[in-house]
């Protein structure tokens, strides 16, 4: 039971990449914004598996284009998991970190490597100090990733 509840958690912290509740089924069917019916939408889209298939094929309302584009879920993927990318970007590899990457349109395994190369060489000026914000962290990030010519060229992070 309680390996369910952490595997619904974990799903639920990368669930974050159109609306609400993602993209996919549950936000193809269920529209409405209350967190309710935003639950139930990224319950759907958990269980039928449908969230990595839409990001992967463009459909059920993901696109890459979105993925990059909306500084707000960046936000919130960070703030949920600031200790954890905290950790991997100083170590510059993580399953937190390749999720990161690709939020970041680093698609390509050699191109999420480069972006976790680039975390881990800027690891003082992406995260200044231990209190740094979520919203500071992106900007940051964002910052030192269009800095640096390698990962600029193989990933889509969007200008602020």
């Amino acid at each position: 039971m309680k390996a369910i509840i952490i595997a619904i958690l974990t799903l639920a912290s990368v669930s974050v990449f159109a609306g609400d509740s993602g993209c996919g089924l549950g936000n193809v069917i269920i529209q409405k914004n209350s967190k309710g019916l935003q639950l139930l939408s990224m319950t759907t889209n958990s269980f039928f598996f449908t969230q990595p298939l839409g990001i992967t094929s463009g459909t059920s309302g993901c696109s890459s284009q979105g993925l990059v584009q909306n500084d707000k879920q960046l936000e919130y993927f960070v703030e949920v998991n600031h200790e954890d990318l905290s950790r991997e970007m100083a170590q510059g590899s993580g399953e937190k970190l390749s999720v990161l990457a690709q939020l970041n349109g680093c698609v390509t395994p050699e191109a999420q490597a480069a972006f976790a190369s680039m975390t881990q060489a800027s690891f003082g000026k992406i995260l200044p100090t231990a209190q740094t914000s979520a919203v500071d962290m992106v900007q940051n990030l964002k910052k030192e990733a269009q800095a640096d010519q390698k990962t600029a060229q193989m990933c889509r992070i969007a200008s602020n």
